[in-house]
């Protein structure tokens, strides 16, 4: 994160900056979810291992080509891939990190349907058992 937090300051444009920010961004919520989950740290060998520094390594080169002045087609073609590949990144690292919440999730889905169905079943809530609210 420091590293991408140096070339983000280090690069002046302000779309492949924001690319940079969500990219931060998602990165350290995906790193708070694996610190509150540290059971989910398997499926994270693959992100630390390649995703995550393959990704510092194109902003490096991105903040490398922005900073040679001039901006040739191979520079400026390469750049823009990077550019590409950034908005492929962020989408990845997103469902990514709604993976890591996927048994949360599945927890509060049952545990809200197990509620109403108990509710329901017990005549506090409008219900397919009894045909109405309790005490009606």
């Amino acid at each position: 994160l420091r590293i991408l937090r140096e070339a983000n300051d280090a690069i002046p444009g302000e779309v492949i900056s924001q690319k940079i920010s969500n990219l931060e961004h998602v990165i350290r919520r995906i790193f708070e979810s694996v610190s509150k989950h540290p059971g989910r740290i398997g499926e994270m060998e693959r992100f630390m291992e390649y995703y995550l520094p393959t990704t510092v390594k194109l902003v490096n080169a991105y903040r490398d080509f922005d900073s040679v002045g001039t901006q040739g087609a191979n520079i400026s073609s390469a750049k823009a891939e990077i550019e590409r590949t950034l908005d492929t990144i962020n989408q990845a690292f997103e469902r990514l990190l709604d993976d890591l919440y996927q048994d949360a999730a599945l927890d509060v889905s049952t545990d809200a349907s197990v509620i109403q169905t108990m509710l329901k079943k017990d005549g506090w809530a409008e219900s397919d058992f009894t045909g109405g609210m309790k005490n009606e």
